[in-house]
């Protein structure tokens, strides 16, 4: 198990403030990466990013409510998203729902996951691990 530097504990618990870097938030658990996903693709209220997400597998198994909602409250915590209105008020069919969006901040550090995995990916590293695709 990899020990965490004090910019990831204290992103763990929410308080990473001011001195947060998109880089010092890496590498991102996999709910997290994927939910920053889903939301570059548009703003979203939290039960459409479940749906998505147990649909398309993103999340790595069966995302659940508790998880989900958790997840986001530690994500708005971090400055990854927000509250916003939703895309379309008359869509909006529960006055209940929370729509999320993403921040500049948070595209900031899917961006970095992204070229991270890349990089793991052109380094070789992950080609040695899955072997070759033909």
């Amino acid at each position: 198990m990899t020990k965490k530097s004090g910019e990831q504990q204290k992103a763990a618990r929410g308080d990473a403030g001011a001195s947060a870097t998109p880089e010092s938030l890496l590498p991102l658990r996999p709910t997290v990466f994927a939910m920053l996903l889903v939301l570059n693709g548009g703003d979203m209220h939290g039960y459409g990013i479940m749906k998505r997400l147990n649909e398309t597998g993103g999340a790595g198994g069966l995302l659940g409510p508790g998880t989900l909602y958790r997840t986001l409250k530690e994500m708005r915590g971090l400055g990854l998203v927000e509250y916003t209105q939703p895309p379309d008020p008359a869509d909006n069919d529960d006055e209940r729902r929370s729509y999320y969006t993403l921040t500049s901040f948070g595209r900031d550090v899917v961006v970095a996951e992204a070229n991270r995995i890349a990089r793991l990916m052109r380094d070789g590293q992950l080609a040695e691990i899955l072997g070759d695709p033909e």
